[in-house]
């Protein structure tokens, strides 16, 4: 089910569903690959309910801050998108430490990926 928020988003921007859950979906791959640091953290980080939970909340505050935005100034249609994309890269700056750091001693995740996937091959 569709919120307020983003109804509003995607009728300023112009933007469809699909569209919009595209570029959702882009931003928390790119958070996670920029504080996984590692291919098997950002796996867990991706995986991890609490966290999607966190960030969604997180990343529709910056949402609602472009909303304020723009009815109190209401820009160029040329400018939304640069001004939704400021708004929605504080996402990258922000960060659950203890969260993060939890996630990140789960060793046995890491071990998993690496020690019991079968192996295959091809004859």
């Amino acid at each position: 089910m569709k919120t307020t928020t983003q109804n509003q988003i995607q009728d300023y921007l112009q933007w469809s569903t699909e569209e919009y859950e595209d570029r959702l979906l882009l931003s928390i791959m790119k958070w996670c690959q920029h504080y996984g640091q590692y291919p098997s953290i950002t796996q867990q980080l991706l995986a991890n309910s609490g966290l999607n939970k966190w960030f969604m909340m997180e990343y529709n505050k910056c949402e609602l801050q472009f909303l304020k935005i723009v009815t109190v100034i209401p820009p160029q249609p040329d400018q939304l998108l640069s001004h939704y994309k400021a708004c929605t890269a504080q996402m990258m700056i922000r960060h659950p430490q203890a969260l993060l750091d939890k996630i990140r001693r789960n060793k046995g995740f890491s071990n998993l990926l690496l020690t019991h996937t079968p192996i295959y091959y091809a004859n």
